[in-house]
């Protein structure tokens, strides 16, 4: 008999990871809540060694013919390769992007997002880290960069991955912000790195401040700035549209060596960060009540001061945090964890391990993270990974992974904005995108680079009733009864397709494993697997 409510650490586990395992709540149920919260924010610096060597063995095929251009020609390819532009250095990257179709095939660079799509699917799935996981992708849509918008910054984004998210994930966020400032994907996508001296681009100068750190309630628009009330150290509560343009200015000179001409000086072609002198603009004044001119010399520590006025206004603790505990809890986020999480942000505001003590306030220190009842849809992409997930799946690399979801904008570098995807449960529920949630769900485990066997994990003693296999796969993705109309509408249709054992001992095993595919794929559309 399957219990009405799932286990408490199950809740947890779910708020946090890509989908709770049995595995995963007995870990949990053994160890006790704190001791595995600690234990996920001591991740090592890379992949544990499972998931390494899993990565490692990954290939996928790439064909293309041979062909020549005025400028350049390239060989034909036909050939199953690994994940190599996963860590490959920003300049091979570069340099694949700069000559595509000149002297490289656009195969090469399409490539590259191809990789990191497999990749993240790969980790978000097997890694021992889900809570890193968890917050690389939280992370990942706060400072989004949409693919196709910039080619050269897509091609980049394996280093952006690399770099500027993943080593920050339980880190200092004003360490991350910096790192995604200087980011080249982050450069080329809001336009930083045409920032001239005469004409300074504010494109990232207002993202930076509205959708990665102040947010869009600290926005006052047309007012001028001194009517704006100060606070914190004497910044200005919110930004104008006058505190763009200096921002822009401050941030003017931050680029990328794109072989650009400035006088007598060529910079190199890399696609690295750098910052040129010749591209400042020296006229910055105010910005968010602050004198820049008189504060810092007339270099890349303007911006590097404005970062810091960012990264600890208390108006960003209070946009991140309530964002955070969004992704968490849903539409309606416990207060209490707000607060504690704001009041951990703003007490270790310079500590190297600032957003793993955030964490600690926000999971460990109360109990809401496994008392307050689930109400937090799952994206298309979570449902796909927790069935994978609770179904012990193994997935490979395939190229499909890169655009699967692109027509729900979902997954990965999907959400062409830099506004990042949407994080209510409305969106993720309107009709169109349940019903091609439910179509991917019902296809998934027949991809097949997915390899499972249904037969061979469904134990024999359940096997004697179409109800006993549906309580025990449900309670395997679940971990509680489904509604009773639910249940009996899953009892009934397993008694029709070859699920019960005195028909199934005289069906192939094809139709068996098909039956049980068909099972585990309208659990994951029901209302409690749809919840996180």
């Amino acid at each position: 008999m399957l219990p009405a409510q799932p286990d408490p650490f199950r809740v947890a586990l779910n708020r946090v990871t890509f989908g709770a395992r049995d595995t995963d709540v007995a870990t949990v149920s053994s160890v006790g809540w704190a001791a595995w919260v600690e234990d996920q924010l001591a991740a090592p610096a890379g992949d544990d060694s499972a998931l390494t060597a899993h990565l490692n063995a990954q290939l996928m095929h790439i064909e293309y013919p041979a062909a020549s251009t005025a400028q350049g020609s390239w060989n034909a390819v036909n050939e199953d390769r690994g994940l190599n532009y996963v860590n490959a250095t920003t300049q091979v990257l570069w340099n694949i992007a700069r000559n595509a179709g000149v002297s490289i095939s656009f195969n090469e660079r399409f490539r590259i997002r191809q990789e990191l799509a497999a990749a993240t699917w790969i980790r978000n799935t097997h890694s021992r880290y889900q809570l890193r996981e968890f917050m690389a992708d939280f992370w990942h849509n706060h400072f989004n960069i949409g693919k196709n918008e910039n080619e050269l910054a897509t091609a980049l984004l394996p280093v952006y991955d690399r770099v500027a998210i993943r080593p920050h994930v339980f880190g200092n966020f004003r360490a991350m912000l910096e790192a995604n400032a200087t980011s080249s994907s982050m450069m080329l996508y809001l336009d930083n790195w045409v920032s001239t001296a005469t004409t300074p681009n504010e494109n990232y100068a207002r993202e930076i401040m509205e959708l990665h750190t102040l947010g869009e309630d600290s926005y006052y628009g047309t007012a001028s700035p001194s009517s704006v009330a100060t606070g914190y150290f004497g910044y200005a509560v919110g930004f104008t549209d006058q505190d763009i343009i200096q921002a822009s200015r401050v941030l003017s000179g931050w680029t990328i060596q794109a072989g650009q001409r400035f006088g007598q000086t060529t910079l190199p072609s890399t696609g690295e960060f750098t910052f040129n002198p010749a591209q400042h603009n020296t006229q910055a004044s105010t910005l968010l009540g602050l004198n820049v001119q008189s504060s810092v010399a007339d270099n890349m520590n303007q911006g590097r001061l404005f970062l810091n006025m960012l990264a600890y206004h208390p108006a960003t603790a209070n946009f991140i945090i309530r964002k955070l505990a969004r992704r968490m809890f849903g539409d309606n986020p416990p207060q209490a964890v707000i607060d504690r999480g704001v009041g951990a942000w703003l007490a270790f505001q310079t500590a190297p391990d600032q957003i793993a003590r955030v964490l600690r306030a926000m999971l460990v220190t109360g109990n809401e993270i496994r008392e307050v009842a689930p109400t937090k849809v799952r994206r298309p992409y979570e449902r796909l990974l927790a069935l994978a997930r609770t179904t012990d799946m193994t997935l490979n690399a395939a190229p499909l992974m890169t655009s699967l979801l692109d027509p729900l904008n979902d997954h990965l570098f999907a959400w062409q904005a830099p506004n990042g995807r949407p994080d209510i449960n409305e969106y993720w529920l309107a009709t169109g995108a349940s019903i091609a949630t439910w179509n991917l769900l019902s296809q998934f485990s027949n991809i097949p680079q997915v390899k499972t066997s249904f037969i061979s994990q469904t134990p024999t003693d359940v096997v004697t009733s179409a109800t006993g296999v549906v309580e025990y796969w449900v309670g395997r993705m679940v971990g509680a009864t489904l509604s009773t109309q639910a249940m009996n509408a899953l009892v009934l249709d397993q008694a029709g397709t070859l699920g019960v054992p005195n028909v199934s001992r005289s069906s192939s095993q094809t139709n068996l494993e098909n039956a049980y595919r068909r099972l585990v794929s309208l659990i994951a559309t029901s209302e409690e697997f749809t919840l996180r």
